[in-house]
């Protein structure tokens, strides 16, 4: 089972969700284009799956054999994997706040923290 942050990235790479993109998400999309481009050139087997998950026929297997490499190349290289998680973060962040979904991101260190989409009634904190 692949990672959903590498499978909303070989989705939004394959095309499948170029309208839910906004301007922050489709700037960031180019952006991990790019990087995969690049990785690329000197990895064959990436250069395969990106290209594959690419064509206008690709399905869910081109884009799950994508997520699938991009997994296995994080775990062989972490500063390509920090890298592409810092490129992917809008794309990921758009694709999963679609569908009337909410995303809450949280950076650095907080006391009381409450993510949540619908609160009926009140919070207390202790």
């Amino acid at each position: 089972m692949t990672d959903p942050f590498l499978d909303s990235l070989a989705t939004a790479l394959a095309g499948q969700v170029a309208t839910a993109l906004g301007t922050a998400g489709e700037k960031a999309l180019t952006k991990v284009r790019a990087l995969l481009r690049r990785r690329s050139q000197d990895d064959p087997e990436t250069k395969a799956a990106l290209e594959a998950a690419e064509q206008e026929s690709a399905g869910q297997p081109q884009i799950k054999a994508l997520a699938e490499r991009l997994d296995q190349v994080c775990a062989e290289d972490a500063a390509f994997a920090e890298q592409l998680r810092a490129e992917g973060a809008e794309v990921h962040k758009e694709i999963s706040a679609t569908d009337n979904a909410v995303v809450n991101v949280n950076h650095g260190k907080v006391k009381n923290l409450i993510q949540a989409r619908d609160i009926e009634g009140n919070i207390t904190f202790n």
